[in-house]
C-alpha cells in the first residue's frame, strides 16, 4: 500500500497519541540514562563517555542532570569493573550492565555493533562448567553470536 510521507508522519502522530492515552495514571516519563565512565586514576584527564563510546565534556553532562537518571561505573583498574559476584546462568542485572559498560561493542573483529543490541557470551561455554562472570563473558552481536555457538571450534576469544 502506497503511503505518502505526509500519511506516514500522521498515521504515526495518531499512533503516538494512542500509546500516550494507555500510559497509566501517574506514570513517570522516562528520562535519559547517563552512564559516566570515571577512570581508576581518580578523574586524570576528566573522562566523560557515554555507554555507546560518545565523548562528552563535564559541561555538557552537567547540561543533562537535571533530566536524566545517573548511573556509575567504576572500574578496579583499566579493563575491569569491581566484581559482582552472582553465580547464575544467565548475565543480568548489574553483572550484564558491568560487561556491556567495559565491552562497549561486540567483541567479534572488525564488528561495531553497539553493547545495547549485543548478547553476553559464555567463552567458555556453560554447559561445560564455564562460569557466568565477568572473566568468561564477552559481548557478541546476534550475528556472530550464533556464529560462535554453531561452531564449537569459535568457543574461544576471538
Amino acid at each position: 500500500l502506497a503511503r505518502t510521507p505526509a500519511q506516514r508522519r500522521a498515521d504515526a502522530l495518531v499512533e503516538m497519541a494512542k500509546r500516550a492515552m494507555a500510559m497509566p495514571a501517574g506514570a513517570r516519563r522516562p528520562v535519559p540514562l547517563i552512564t559516566v565512565l570515571v577512570g581508576y586514576e581518580t578523574f586524570a584527564g576528566r573522562i566523560c563517555q557515554l555507554a555507546n563510546g560518545t565523548v562528552l565534556t563535564p559541561g555538557q553532562v552537567a547540561a543533562m542532570l537535571t533530566e536524566a537518571d545517573i548511573e556509575r561505573v567504576v572500574f578496579e583498574s583499566p579493563s575491569r569493573v569491581i566484581d559482582v559476584s552472582e553465580r547464575t546462568r544467565l548475565f543480568r542485572g548489574a553483572l550484564r550492565r558491568a560487561i556491556e559498560v567495559r565491552d562497549q561493542f561486540c567483541a567479534h573483529p572488525g564488528c561495531h555493533v553497539p553493547a545495547e543490541h549485543c548478547e553476553i557470551d559464555h567463552i567458555h561455554p556453560h554447559a561445560q562448567g564455564g562460569p557466568t562472570t565477568q572473566d568468561n563473558a564477552r559481548l557478541l552481536c546476534p550475528h556472530h553470536h550464533r556464529h560462535h555457538t554453531n561452531d564449537p571450534s569459535k568457543a574461544q576469544p576471538p
